[in-house]
């Protein structure tokens, strides 16, 4: 069992968010584009990486804005999840090749509490976008 470091990006557009859905066993749910870091690549590396492959996009990673991690019930899944600003640089939007990813969009912020968010950063979002630059741990979030 290992570890995994999971890094996600929050591009924004005006009062706008991007996401990507996912369906998983059965089960539609949004993230912030992102993915797990592999073995000697950078956070950086690995985000640009999961941004071009995700959404078509090129980015560059600003700021760290918050950490969580998640455990699963069974402990056979845990989970470090960083959460960068990320800038966009070029690209058109389009949904990547992977069989689980089924759209990309920006969301208005006031939607997102309307959404299912894994892991559920909904309050951490809506802070930053209220002015809370404020890096944080958020400690355990599995839902």
């Amino acid at each position: 069992m290992e570890i995994r470091v999971r890094v996600a990006g929050v591009l924004t557009i005006k009062d706008e968010i991007l996401f990507v859905k996912h369906q998983k066993n059965g089960e539609e749910y949004w993230l912030l584009p992102g993915g797990g870091v592999d073995y000697g690549e950078t956070m950086e590396e690995s985000l640009a990486r999961e941004f071009l492959e995700e959404c078509n996009l090129e980015i560059e990673v600003e700021n760290l804005m918050f950490v969580s991690q998640g455990i699963s019930p069974d402990k056979k899944k845990h989970i470090i999840n960083m959460f960068f600003k990320v800038k966009y640089l070029s690209g058109e939007l389009k949904i990547g090749e992977e069989e689980r990813l089924k759209e990309a969009a920006y969301h208005n912020i006031d939607d997102i509490n309307n959404m299912t968010l894994y892991p559920n950063v909904k309050k951490e979002l809506l802070d930053y976008f209220k002015g809370n630059k404020e890096i944080k741990y958020l400690g355990h979030r599995w839902e």
